[in-house]
């Protein structure tokens, strides 16, 4: 049975909440690291809107997804695991296995899914691998790369990860040593978040001091699962970084017209009717929901038979949220649309969603 405690009053684990700060700019970041920004999304889209990226582009992207997500994760988890920790794994002195009790309890926490049987072997060697299965990951290539990103965090170097589904929904995860090829390394740039002040203040439990709308949201501890109680869509949190980077690798990759293909792909997700108009309950409610979430402090939202007009200061996912609002704006009008939008350098996204495609 897994032990982890929670607020009485909203029912927060106490591990999530102490690990990251809700910021006054609609932003999240890691307490430990705050130069690491984090986003708590719904993340049953992250697979469908990869494979999509994939089919649009004519190859997949899942390699891009893994080594991003493990050199994301390593730089996260490094804060988490204590050196003293990591110094007696790799002299040989505690072994690896010793370590998964405490990190896998930290991943359900975040809402990665169960995790269950693992193995280790470590010297020091080619022979040294790390086997995992997971029970309905959040994401099979974002929980490889989670995987590998955890494993350099304490034994160092890079690591490699193939996977096999054993079992409706269990993921048996296998990693061993390699190194990132050069031309990926340099593709896949990590920045460090700067904040800026803002101007939205999240009412905060009174027991725990997270925010209070968390107590809309279910953590299944045992599952490693975290549902949102109004749209039963389930979450994670993970960094903001790995998706806005992950997509500035593929563009400088793949030619500028990636980011057209990634809000191409989150349009007809959404029009899948994952998400809907239900969703924008009023401009406010919107903002609190994008601020609980990290993506940014939604400044103005308006939507009308003429078009959609959204602006969000300090945006994270950006790509991913033009591609929402355009979906959001024909499934509900039932039209096809032309959708602009603009990042300025500070990070603030403007989307302005027209009907009729050009």
């Amino acid at each position: 049975m897994l032990h982890v405690n929670v607020c009485e009053e909203c029912g927060v684990p106490e591990t999530f909440n102490a690990a990251h700060s809700w910021l006054n700019n609609g932003d999240i970041v890691q307490r430990a690291l705050p130069q690491a920004r984090m986003s708590f999304i719904e993340c049953e889209n992250l697979d469908p809107l990869f494979a999509n990226i994939g089919s649009i582009i004519g190859f997949p992207i899942e390699t891009l997804v893994i080594n991003i997500t493990a050199r994301g994760t390593a730089r996260y988890m490094r804060e988490v695991v204590p050196d003293e920790m990591k110094e007696l794994v790799q002299k040989g002195q505690v072994s690896v296995g010793i370590l998964v009790k405490p990190i896998t309890t930290f991943c359900h926490v975040l809402g990665f899914g169960k995790y269950e049987s693992s193995c280790a072997i470590y010297a020091g060697n080619e022979d040294d691998f790390f086997k995992q299965t997971i029970l309905n990951p959040f994401s099979v290539p974002e929980a490889a790369g989670a995987l590998s990103g955890a494993i350099a965090s304490v034994v160092g170097g890079e690591h490699s990860v193939v996977y096999e589904e054993i079992a409706p929904g269990l993921y048996e995860f296998t990693t061993s040593w390699t190194e990132f090829p050069t031309a990926l390394k340099k593709r896949l740039r990590l920045t460090s978040y700067e904040h800026r002040d803002g101007d939205i203040e999240l009412v905060q439990c009174a027991t725990c001091g997270a925010p209070k709308a968390f107590s809309a949201f279910r953590w299944d501890l045992e599952n490693g699962t975290i549902v949102d109680g109004r749209t039963r869509r389930r979450m994670a949190i993970l960094g903001t970084q790995l998706l806005d980077n992950l997509f500035d690798a593929l563009q400088d990759e793949l030619g500028d017209t990636i980011p057209e293909v990634i809000v191409e792909a989150q349009r007809r997700f959404t029009k899948t009717g994952f998400y809907s108009i239900n969703d924008v309950r009023s401009e406010e409610d919107l903002r609190v929901q994008l601020a609980l979430r990290g993506i940014g402090n939604l400044k103005e939202f308006k939507m009308g038979v003429k078009g959609l007009r959204m602006r969000i200061d300090n945006a994270s996912c950006y790509l991913m949220m033009v591609g929402f609002a355009q979906g959001i704006f024909e499934s509900a009008l039932n039209v096809d649309s032309f959708v602009e939008w603009e990042l300025s350098e500070d990070g603030d996204l403007e989307v302005e969603v027209t009907p009729g495609r050009s």
